[in-house]
């Protein structure tokens, strides 16, 4: 079963795509809004192994990459929890079991070495938390706190520690 698929701009200048309207996703009890100007790189495969698997672009890997990296960046679910809902897309995507099975492998190999957000992934979301602020789906963003805090520190209040 194919999934809906994304409505994205392509940026050739910087190989990725952009969200032209938000993105919403519920499967196995996780509840997915990618906000609109969301810019991702699509799938992670080297070039090398491009011929064997897929290209980033690819229409099956697209979406579950997009999903995949949104939540690399916010966070709003553990790794473990977000490489097995990569797994998940990829399988309801139409992605064959062995290749799901390799692209969830190698995201839960590599992907400790990107989980962390750097400096450059905090502007990045700094920048799009002020794009979307105020729009009707932004709680269902989930960024990180941190992030809404730079940009409406007084706005929101602070999280039930209870």
């Amino acid at each position: 079963m194919a999934l809906k698929q994304p409505i994205v701009i392509p940026h050739a200048t910087e190989n990725t795509y952009e969200l032209s309207r938000d993105y919403k996703l519920e499967l196995d009890n996780i509840a997915v809004i990618v906000p609109k100007y969301f810019r991702f790189d699509g799938a992670s495969i080297p070039a090398p192994a491009w011929m064997f698997t897929y290209t980033p672009f690819h229409p099956d890997v697209m979406l579950p990459s997009l999903i995949h990296d949104w939540m690399y960046y916010n966070h709003q679910a553990d790794r473990d929890i977000t490489d097995d809902l990569f797994f998940t897309l990829l399988k309801n995507n139409g992605v064959s079991n062995f290749m799901a099975n390799l692209m969830w492998g190698a995201v839960k190999a590599g992907g400790e070495f990107v989980w962390d957000n750097d400096e450059e992934d905090i502007e990045m979301l700094t920048e799009l938390c002020r794009k979307v602020f105020g729009r009707p789906n932004f709680e269902g963003y989930k960024f990180p706190r941190g992030i809404v805090d730079r940009i409406a520190p007084i706005t929101l209040p602070a999280d039930d520690p209870d």
